[in-house]
């Protein structure tokens, strides 16, 4: 289908979400909201990880005038490639029904020029990701602020990742996807998607160091599962020009978040080595839900 056809189906939607993780805090968020005008669906989700506590929020409403703002959540771009991202509200446990008052006062400032996954990707390789998105961008950053939970404050120095993407978005069409990205500091970070159709995968990315976005076309991944969750993954990335870049992660702690299409999406805090350094941030895994 061409662009503008795409744009008229249903399921057309347009994504913003950011992460990030403060390493001295051992506290983690991520957040999205998603725009189906097609459909009549604005949706969010806003999470926290800590040690302590692990709570967040997902929801649906209708469309309206405000795309970035939802349930106490939005989003403003204040400068080139810098946002502010503000939450007040509740945030729950899904294990022992708590509730969190949150609030949260975020800059969120790219490192990194903005990647574009077209750069990575073929013409059949673009063609078979088109029910997950058409447009793919990604980007690392840093995070300055303040988050308060139940009146104790929180100050943010953090890194962390966002993400761009419009088109059709199906949650149940891919057999599964691994969205992973890491900050080692702020000169280094990496970023990677693995898509699984049925019809083959599709690897896409940056590793970002020296000053430079280097394309990532490939990833082979070995994935290690501990009572049918994610736990610990060894990659092999490579570069457009042939470099590789050999690193580990293990997962810290997780979020499950139920979506559309039998699917479950785990959030995962994640440590990652590489070239003897030591780097955080989220492991994204869409898998088949298995109730």
């Amino acid at each position: 289908m061409d662009l503008e056809t795409l744009k008229k189906h249903e399921e057309w939607n347009e994504s913003y979400y950011f992460n990030f993780h403060d390493q001295n805090n051992d506290l983690t968020v991520f957040m999205r909201i998603g725009n189906k005008v097609n459909k009549n669906e604005k949706s969010m989700f806003f999470y926290l990880m800590s040690s302590e506590i692990m709570a967040g929020i997902k929801l649906e409403v209708p469309c309206d005038d405000r795309p970035w703002s939802i349930a106490g959540l939005e989003y403003q771009e204040i400068g080139p490639m810098k946002w502010q991202l503000q939450y007040d509200g509740p945030l729950f446990n899904p294990q022992d029904k708590s509730e969190f008052k949150v609030k949260m006062d975020i800059i969120w400032e790219s490192l990194n020029p903005l990647m574009d996954y077209s750069n990575c990707v073929d013409e059949k390789e673009t063609q078979l990701s088109s029910k997950v998105a058409s447009e793919h961008y990604e980007q690392f950053g840093k995070a300055e602020g303040t988050i308060i939970v139940d009146g104790k404050t929180w100050e943010i120095e953090a890194l962390g990742e966002r993400d761009l993407s419009r088109g059709i978005r199906q949650w149940g069409s891919p057999r599964m996807w691994m969205w992973i990205n890491s900050q080692f500091s702020s000169e280094e970070a990496f970023n990677i998607t693995k898509l699984s159709v049925a019809e083959g995968e599709i690897d896409a990315g940056y590793f970002y160091q020296d000053g430079v976005n280097n394309t990532l076309i490939k990833a082979d991944i070995d994935l290690k599962m501990d009572k049918g969750v994610p736990s610990k993954f060894s990659m092999l990335l490579r570069d457009n020009k042939g470099e590789e870049y050999p690193v580990e992660g293990k997962v810290i702690r997780m979020s499950l978040i139920p979506v559309e299409g039998n699917m479950i999406l785990m959030e995962t805090l994640s440590h990652y080595t590489w070239d003897n350094k030591e780097g955080y941030g989220v492991a994204e895994f869409l898998v088949p839900d298995s109730k």
